[in-house]
């Protein structure tokens, strides 16, 4: 017997990635991973867009809620018989919490609803409300720019739920907008990088921004300047307006609950000032939606 002894092949060495192969590598995953981050991204405001709009959800549930249970809609800010004061003034924020499921916070803050007297910053005055929070700005818990309150992304159409001119109560009920209430808003949005945000327990001292929003020459227009700093107000008054971190627009509550994402393009008087209140009349779509009872006609559509 015999066997067949065949030559050993000799074992070649593992071959390893070339630099060239290594760089080729590293700039496909660089590709990839830049195609991959502007879609997170998009999936994130999304998301962040669908939770601020259930914000809004839940505070329409809240004013129909006091509309129905009190009469009418919740001041914007609550004043005396001689109105304008007091100021600060606890604002519509603290008024419907009851109606957001907070009532032990609302009963830590016991408002005086008659408007004797007003808040002070303090612990309860301070805290983080994520239903007035828009997920999409993560600015501070407090609004430095309005004495340090609690910070709010959601301002009222003081046209509606008032005080008005003469800073004197205006309650309104969601039945008497003549205008119809799927046609006028209530709540708008405002973030705190383009321009100043708000607070939700008060009216602040510094200025009605701090608790209501007006239509000016539309939507999303910045401050100069911004991020703002405490020194300056400015900007054309645009501080009183509408903006938000969504891409092309601001959600908006209107009178019937419904809320609305309405486009930077919205027809809107160009030669407004924020600062003017009531808003100038005139057909524009932006004004329409602010008044109640201005007659025109309004398509979101």
């Amino acid at each position: 017997m015999f066997s067949l002894h065949l030559p050993k092949r000799p074992l070649k060495g593992r071959r390893g990635f070339t630099l060239i192969e290594l760089l080729v590598v590293i700039a496909i995953i660089a590709i990839l991973i830049g195609l991959l981050l502007p879609a997170v991204q998009k999936i994130r405001e999304a998301a962040n867009r669908l939770k601020c709009t259930n914000n809004f959800k839940q505070i329409g549930l809240a004013f129909h809620n006091h509309n129905d249970t009190v009469g009418n809609l919740p001041p914007g800010w609550v004043v005396n018989t001689a109105g304008g004061a007091p100021s600060p003034g606890w604002s519509w924020g603290t008024v419907i919490l009851p109606f957001l499921e907070q009532d032990n916070l609302y009963r830590l803050l016991n408002p005086d609803l008659n408007g004797g007297s007003g808040p002070t910053v303090n612990a309860n005055t301070t805290i983080k409300i994520p239903g007035y929070r828009c997920p999409s700005d993560s600015g501070a818990d407090v609004n430095a720019l309005y004495e340090g309150y609690g910070r709010s992304n959601y301002v009222v159409n003081r046209e509606v739920v008032g005080p008005d001119v003469n800073n004197k109560a205006a309650p309104m009920r969601i039945q008497n907008i003549s205008d119809g209430s799927s046609n006028t808003i209530l709540v708008g949005e405002r973030d705190s990088v383009k321009t100043y945000g708000a607070i939700w327990p008060a009216r602040s001292s510094v200025t009605t921004a701090s608790f209501e929003g007006r239509p000016g020459r539309g939507i999303n227009i910045a401050v100069p300047g911004a991020p703002p700093a405490p020194t300056t107000y400015g900007g054309d008054n645009a501080r009183l307006g509408f903006t938000s971190l969504h891409t092309g627009g601001c959600n908006f509550l209107l009178g019937d609950g419904s809320v609305r994402f309405v486009r930077n393009s919205i027809d809107a008087d160009q030669s407004a000032d924020h600062a003017a209140f009531p808003a100038a009349t005139g057909n524009f779509t932006l004004q329409n939606l602010i008044h109640p009872a201005d007659g025109n006609t309004v398509n979101l559509n």
